[in-house]
């Protein structure tokens, strides 16, 4: 029972994100993003016995988790550890040119954050080692970007990624810091970043003072904007006509990149862009699950 609590997860969006890929029971899917399950189980729910969805993601411990969850749909699911971002070589083994619609959710899945042990949260003090890999067998981690990454990688980092205002000063307070000794585990940093900023912006309402370095430093080690950047054209090319592509995204550099993808493929004549704006999570929703906030979904249909 403690496993199944611990990898718990909230999907966000699903029923928009059901009706906007507009599923046909025969028809196959991809969830990109598999995580903790919840969109895939939505998928499968209306899937019919010649339906088949292929459930991607990089992360073994969310695979596994998965598996179990769905294991009822065992029959209409393909399991496939790897990064989304080698989408038309995953399709191409398992022998499928096309596809009818493929979902894509950017976020972080709930078990990883919650999880000490991974290195993604900021919210507990943990002696955790610094880690915030999604893929655990890749060698790059959280605590290699902190130790040997230059400060003016670091700026660089901070304030693209992560847009912190204060990121010169969290920056060079992690270069004289690590001088002494390394940051290994998230206390560490956050004992430096709250060394570096001031108590009026640490003890504000606008979200934990440590937050934006640490989806900065998430995001830097995963190469998340480029991932997305690589897989795109990808879904696209793979759909089918009439086959539609549903991206969440939860940061505003994520969102851009999708926003003028659809509107480039818009203009030639590729894609109907089926969300004018980006549609957002509701009051009722954020209540339930506040890390769906920063939620934006985007869709369209290939023609």
């Amino acid at each position: 029972m403690a496993e199944q609590a611990f990898f718990k997860h909230i999907p966000v969006m699903p029923k928009e994100a059901i009706e906007l890929l507009s599923i046909n029971k025969s028809g196959i899917y991809v969830d990109g993003t598999l995580g903790g399950g919840g969109h895939s189980e939505k998928i499968l729910e209306k899937l019919g016995d010649k339906g088949k969805l292929i459930g991607i993601d990089q992360d073994f411990e969310a695979i596994t988790a998965a598996k179990k969850r769905l294991f009822e749909f065992k029959n209409k699911i393909i399991f496939v550890q790897d990064n989304f971002k080698n989408l038309d070589l995953i399709l191409d083994n398992l022998k499928i040119l096309k596809v009818d619609g493929i979902l894509l959710d950017l976020g972080v899945s709930s078990y990883q954050v919650d999880n000490p042990k991974r290195g993604f949260s900021f919210k507990k003090e943990t002696d955790a080692v610094l880690d915030m890999r999604m893929d655990q067998k890749q060698k790059l981690t959280a605590f290699d970007v902190v130790n040997y990454y230059s400060q003016e990688d670091l700026k660089n980092i901070f304030f693209e990624l992560g847009e912190e205002r204060y990121a010169p000063q969290i920056a060079r307070a992690i270069v004289i810091r690590r001088q002494e000794k390394p940051i290994k585990a998230s206390n560490d940093l956050l004992d430096v970043i709250r060394g570096a900023t001031p108590p009026k912006y640490r003890f504000s309402r606008h979200g934990h003072f440590a937050a934006k370095i640490f989806r900065a430093l998430r995001m830097e080690v995963n190469h998340e904007l480029d991932v997305l950047h690589q897989v795109l054209p990808q879904a696209v090319d793979k759909l089918k006509k009439g086959g539609r592509l549903i991206v969440i995204s939860f940061h505003s550099l994520e969102d851009r990149i999708v926003k003028h993808f659809f509107r480039d493929k818009k203009n030639e004549g590729i894609i109907e862009v089926l969300t004018k704006k980006p549609l957002v999570p509701t009051y009722q929703e954020i209540r339930l699950n506040p890390r769906a906030e920063s939620a934006k979904l985007r869709a369209a249909e290939r023609i």
